[in-house]
C-alpha cells in the first residue's frame, strides 16, 4: 500500500486546506497540541509555515496546499495541477494614505515586503529601480516608523492597511491556494496521485 505524505500550511489557509483534503478522501485529523505531524493509516500530514510548504513538497513530501504567491516567490520546482477555490486575495503595492504617487514616480523608493523576488520583478518590468527591505512580517508598520516608503503585501479586505494609514495603489497579482505535487511522487505514485488530483477537481467543481 502506497503511503502518502501531505503538507498543509499553518495560519489562515489551514482550516480550508484541511477541509478540502478531507473532501478529496484524505481522512486525517489536525495534529494534537503542539505536534506538527499526524498519521492515519496510509496518510501522514505535516503542518508547516506557508512559505515552507513548497520546499517540503519539492524535496520529498508527496502533496501540499499553499498560496500561489509563495510558490512564485520561492520559485519551487513542483507540479501544480490546479488552483483551489479558497485563499483568494491579492498582492499589492500600498503607500501612506497622505501621499499621491504613481508607480513610475517610485524610483529610488524603499519597499518593505515578504516577497522580494516578486516585487523586484514587478518594478523591473516597468523600469523603476527600487530598494527592497525584506521583512518576515508586520510590513504594514514599516512606512510609519520610517524604514520604508511603501510596502508590497497580501491584501484581502484592506482593513489592516487602513488601520496603519496606508492605501492600495496597484495590484501585482491575484493570489489563491494551489494544490502542489512532488515531481518524483507524480511518477512513482502515479495512480494514487492522479486519483487524488481528479478528486480535487471534482471537489473544486462541486461535483
Amino acid at each position: 500500500m502506497n503511503k502518502l505524505r501531505v503538507a498543509l500550511p499553518k495560519g489562515r489557509l489551514f482550516n480550508d486546506a484541511l477541509s478540502f483534503i478531507k473532501m478529496m478522501g484524505i481522512q486525517i485529523s489536525e495534529p494534537e497540541g503542539r505536534k506538527l505531524l499526524s498519521k492515519n493509516g496510509m496518510y501522514e500530514m505535516l503542518v508547516a509555515r506557508v512559505f515552507d510548504v513548497p520546499v517540503y513538497v519539492e524535496y520529498g513530501i508527496d502533496l501540499g496546499i499553499t498560496g500561489s504567491d509563495v510558490v512564485e516567490e520561492r520559485e519551487s520546482d513542483v507540479f501544480i495541477p490546479l488552483s483551489l477555490p479558497f485563499g483568494k486575495c491579492r498582492l499589492s503595492i500600498a503607500v501612506p494614505e497622505n501621499i499621491n504617487v504613481s508607480l513610475k514616480e517610485m524610483d529610488g523608493w524603499r519597499i518593505a515586503t515578504k516577497y522580494p523576488h516578486i516585487t523586484k520583478k514587478f518594478f523591473d518590468k516597468i523600469n523603476v529601480d527600487i530598494e527592497i527591505v525584506e521583512l518576515k512580517g508586520a510590513t504594514e508598520i514599516a512606512p510609519g516608523i520610517g524604514i520604508a516608503d511603501a510596502i508590497a503585501e497580501i491584501v484581502e479586505k484592506g482593513t489592516t492597511l487602513k488601520e496603519n494609514h496606508l492605501k492600495e495603489i496597484a495590484k501585482i497579482s491575484d493570489v489563491s491556494a494551489l494544490l502542489i505535487v512532488n515531481r518524483i511522487s507524480q511518477k512513482t505514485k502515479f495512480d494514487l496521485i492522479n486519483h487524488l488530483i481528479n478528486k480535487a477537481k471534482e471537489v473544486r467543481n462541486g461535483s
